[in-house]
């Protein structure tokens, strides 16, 4: 997470914005451990056998898994100004995230919206989840409540 000098406050965004998300690997791990803790054991995500008979030919991550993984991401992006997620929206899958692959994350301010006066606001922001190979794998929408700076003394 970033630290407090480094947050990413509401005042400094902007509609348009590119926002700068951390890649993240696919680990086996990531996934058996997703696998355990969901008990989500579909075999495509955890046979490798039985992924080579399918039409991926090896294993796949869990979608949902990366839809985690790269909300998780965004305390990195906004540090303590990041106050709650309000809410995830529209997400598709175009294609598969292997097991494996580092993923990349394109990130883009949609909208910013706060009451004048308000101490925090509602940034909607699309996510686009690229594959090892850049081919477009996931993309959606999240809001986060975001904090404006603290007042100077």
């Amino acid at each position: 997470m970033t630290s407090a000098t480094s947050a990413l406050w509401l005042d400094a965004i902007r509609p348009g914005m590119r926002l700068a998300l951390p890649a993240f690997d696919c680990s086996a791990e990531l996934v058996a451990g997703y696998a355990d803790l969901l008990d989500a054991r579909h075999p495509i995500h955890v046979d490798a056998a039985y992924a080579k008979t399918t039409r991926y030919g090896r294993l796949i991550a869990h979608g949902p898994l990366v839809i985690a993984k790269v909300l998780a991401t965004l305390g990195d992006v906004f540090g303590p100004a990041l106050q709650v997620m309000l809410g995830v929206g529209g997400w598709r899958f175009y294609g598969p995230v292997f097991v494996g692959d580092r993923v990349a994350v394109d990130c883009f301010v949609l909208d910013v919206t706060a009451a004048k006066g308000s101490s925090a606001g509602a940034v909607e922001l699309e996510l686009r989840v690229l594959a090892a190979d850049g081919a477009l794998a996931q993309r959606g929408t999240a809001s986060v409540l975001v904090a404006r700076a603290p007042a100077r003394a």
